[in-house]
């Protein structure tokens, strides 16, 4: 490891300290005024380089109401960046031989549910593990995020319900939900309260000395950022001061804190050379042979070329970023208490000043339009399903190909060969797979990553009336909540629970109808009604809404 020399630059009351940082900093500056002004909630940012610098940047109002200046011990939510700790801890009672990473999650935690498959600790730490995130079980239950909720609640909440996204290990899907139980497994192996066993075995140690887990509403909360939402030129407060969860998140760090334990990762302190590189290093796959990105508590990506180590935060109010490209020895961290301000562009751009010399920029070529082959694009007529229940509609008709989406948007298809097609309307490519006998079945939808999709059979419409019979009131157990179905205007419409509308602004979601009993949304993805043996209507399943699958509900 190189060493370390520590030159600090700080907005506001301290000096510059050598003058090899000064352009860089001016540089910083720069890119904050882009998105901040003076007298609003800002944020801090902090640059450790193995090379020869360190920045801190300090900008921006912590509480409104005083008019407090932000400071590098201003205390900010650092949202799911604290899963890093969280995973931390796991990997130092491995260290001990305290805990199994592949050992059977009930192992640990008894009373969990059996959810018919094996849950191991290293699927928690992947999202790996099929079990639903808390924060949507949240909003689907109705429960808003400044209400107090304390971590039992969390671990109530998981408890309950008892369905499972996929199979484990078949998919990664990010679930706060395994990093609680995480937390509940390091209390239950190490017999120390979690805030307690990461002040001792981490904190401590590093000298982080205001970094701590809120975790009990009669806990003081000195120094601490409130997070805000602006909207022209006006802050409004929208941080929680009532969650008390933790093991996914609620850790209260400062910048201060935040480069000790940034450091860590270049002059090694606490939990030695063999446990961070197994944090910055893939090493699992998928059942399906995927490979894994996720690691224990970090993203491990390319950046422009570059070998990327990262977790980004957000919760109402705070958004963070820790960045950590280790081939540079080069660690970015950004923590705002304002949310309108892109925290991973400000990350990004520093380190595009840093790293100006050593990134790879790709050039985009611009895609080539050709000639449509009228034979081959009417084999690619029909609908296609993907894995999340979405179909996509292909027609051609006048001499041109069209993508259908329900709710009517329609965009066109241009050829850049016999079977591959781009959208210009937005980024998103086509490829369609021919089979053995020339049939087309399959396709790969390219839209931030590969979605496959195949072909389905004629689609079914459904009537007027046979669309208004689907209304009533439908209800799920493990949430203990109703969901209204109510039909108006010649509109299917679900009225979710009121933090739907706090939070998305949706007091109704239409619903769209795709084929036969399937109907697309804009917040609960692909919704299907079910039938019983009379053909009556009995239900409907959420498909996949992201963090959460195959939510089930029933008609009363």
């Amino acid at each position: 490891m190189k060493k370390l020399f520590l030159f600090l630059i700080l907005v506001g009351t301290c000096t510059i300290a050598n003058a090899n940082t000064i352009n860089f900093s001016e540089k910083i500056d720069s890119l904050i005024a882009l998105q901040h002004k003076e007298v609003m909630p800002g944020g801090v940012v902090g640059v450790i380089s193995g090379d020869d610098f360190v920045v801190k940047k300090c900008f921006g109002i912590s509480d409104v109401e005083k008019d407090k200046a932000i400071t590098e011990n201003t205390l900010f939510d650092i949202a799911s960046v604290a899963k890093q700790f969280t995973a931390f801890a796991i990997l130092l009672l491995e260290q001990d031989g305290k805990i199994e990473l592949d050992r059977d999650i009930r192992h640990y935690l008894p009373d969990l549910p059996d959810y018919g498959h094996k849950i191991t600790v290293r699927h928690l730490l992947q999202h790996t593990s099929g079990i639903a995130s808390t924060d949507w079980l949240r909003l689907l239950s109705g429960i808003p995020f400044d209400v107090k909720w304390t971590q039992q609640d969390e671990i109530d909440i998981i408890y309950k319900y008892s369905g499972l996204n996929f199979e484990p290990n078949t998919k990664h899907v990010y679930s706060n939900s395994g990093y609680s139980l995480l937390a509940e497994i390091v209390k239950s192996v190490s017999g120390l309260h979690f805030p307690e066993f990461l002040r001792k075995n981490v904190f401590t140690p590093l000298n982080m000395e205001t970094a701590i887990i809120y975790y009990s509403p009669e806990m003081e909360q000195k120094n601490t950022a409130f997070g805000y939402s602006v909207h022209e030129d006006e802050a409004v407060l929208v941080s929680s001061s009532e969650d008390y969860g933790y093991g996914g998140g609620n850790i209260f760090a400062s910048l201060d804190d935040m480069m000790k334990w940034g450091q860590n990762f270049l002059n090694l302190k606490v939990g030695g050379a063999e446990l961070i590189s197994r944090m910055q290093t893939r090493y699992n796959t998928l059942e399906n042979g995927d490979s894994l990105n996720y690691t224990y508590g970090f993203y491990i990506t390319k950046y422009k070329g570059l070998n990327l180590v990262s977790h980004s935060g957000g919760i109402p109010g705070f958004r963070s970023q820790f960045l950590f490209f280790p081939d540079e020895e080069l660690i970015i961290v950004v923590m705002l208490n304002n949310e309108n301000i892109n925290s991973r562009a400000l990350a990004t751009g520093i380190a595009d000043l840093i790293l100006a010399e050593k990134i790879v920029v790709k050039e985009e070529k611009p895609r080539a339009e050709v000639d449509l082959v009228v034979e081959a694009v009417e084999k690619y007529v029909g609908n296609f399903e993907m894995s999340d229940g979405m179909e996509l509609e292909f027609v051609f008709e006048q001499d041109t190909f069209w993508l259908h989406l329900p709710g009517g948007h329609q965009f066109q298809l241009f050829a850049e060969s016999e079977n591959k097609f781009f959208l210009k309307a937005f980024d998103a490519q086509v490829t369609f797979i021919k089979g053995p006998g020339g049939e087309v079945d399959e396709l790969i939808w390219h839209q931030s990553g590969e979605h496959h999709a195949t072909r389905v059979g004629e689609k079914i419409l459904l009537s007027v009336e046979e669309i208004a019979s689907l209304a009533g009131d439908y209800y799920h157990k493990d949430l203990n909540t109703d969901y209204n179905i109510i039909f108006e205007d010649n509109q299917l419409k679900i009225a979710p629970p009121a933090t739907f509308e706090r939070y998305f602004g949706a007091k109704f979601i239409p619903l769209n109808h795709v084929n036969g009993d399937r109907f697309a949304t804009d917040r609960f993805g692909m919704v299907e009604f079910s039938r019983d043996e009379n053909n009556e209507v009995n239900g409907f399943v959420m498909l996949d809404i992201g963090r959460v699958q195959n939510v089930e509900f029933v008609r009363r």
